[in-house]
């Protein structure tokens, strides 16, 4: 009977897992280890990526759809990684250490085992719809959503050269060709003036390198990333208010305001113990002269 049970609660928990999982978009790895995904990767072109301390992804494409493998960063490699950064830099053997250290962190990211696996749903624009970019400038395009990368001459299948802007929208790359030759392009370059440019024809580029990162939703939404200063200009206006406080001759517990600043804005503790060190050492008249801007 304990045997039945234990049966019934391991199906359950599979069933469970696969559950969570169906409603993630995580499917089974397709690979063993980040290095069988590399191996893998689709017409010698490798887009691989990830954030330090939490993962490292690989995408791949098979008959014809994209897949993203994900593997978790683990101690191992952020031990190799700090090793790497701690090399001194004067030291005459640097370059070789550093080379060293450095293909040891790439060897071992590439054992790193797959955690899942996931396939990208979202479509390409339609012919019918790149078509339409045709015609409008750099900046219209942008306004309706599309994001600028990289630009450059190429050579079309004639021979001849043409200047190609890739421009992302959602997960996809376009090869934008615009209407202008080498001396337009330089001047618009030079002026600041590449928005002006007309887009004169569009392919389809593939999917865009930022799929390695989780930013980039499988389904083609994509997430902001986080503001390094969100809550910075709140934080500094309180700051200068306590300080003026201080000024005036109010008695303020520093410790008890820096704690309910750290309660608002708990992304920017290390920024307000910054600040409260510096009260510390210049006191509430050196500080405020410190965020006051000069005019």
């Amino acid at each position: 009977m304990k045997r039945i049970i234990a049966l019934l609660m391991t199906v359950l928990m599979l069933a469970t897992m696969t559950g969570v999982y169906a409603e993630e978009g995580h499917g089974a790895p397709l690979y063993a280890t980040v290095g069988d995904a590399i191996d893998d990767s689709y017409e010698d072109r490798v887009i691989t990526g990830g954030v330090p301390e939490e993962y490292y992804a690989v995408v791949t494409m098979k008959d014809g759809k994209y897949y993203r493998s994900v593997a978790y960063w683990d101690e191992k490699l952020t031990e190799l990684n700090e090793a790497m950064d701690s090399l001194d830099y004067e030291a005459e053997d640097f370059f070789e250490k550093h080379d060293a250290a450095m293909q040891a962190v790439d060897d071992y990211i590439k054992t790193l085992p797959i955690a899942y696996s996931e396939e990208f749903t979202a479509q390409p624009l339609t012919d019918e719809e790149m078509q339409a970019m045709v015609g409008k400038t750099l900046a219209q395009l942008t306004e309706e959503g599309f994001e600028t990368g990289s630009n450059g001459t190429e050579n079309d299948e004639n021979g001849e050269m043409i200047i190609v802007f890739s421009l992302r929208y959602g997960v996809y790359d376009y090869f934008c060709q615009v209407d202008a030759d080498f001396d337009q392009y330089t001047e618009a370059q030079d002026n600041g003036t590449e928005g002006d440019l007309v887009v004169k024809d569009v392919k389809l580029g593939g999917i865009t390198e930022w799929a390695a990162d989780l930013r980039f939703h499988t389904d083609g939404t994509v997430e902001e990333p986080e503001d390094p200063f969100a809550g910075m200009v709140e934080i500094l206006t309180e700051f200068g208010s306590m300080l003026e406080k201080v000024l005036a001759g109010e008695e303020v517990d520093i410790d008890s305001f820096a704690a309910t600043l750290k309660e608002k804005y708990p992304d920017n503790a290390e920024l307000i113990d910054m600040y409260v060190s510096l009260y510390q050492t210049y006191g509430a008249e050196g500080l405020l002269t410190m965020l006051t801007p000069a005019e």
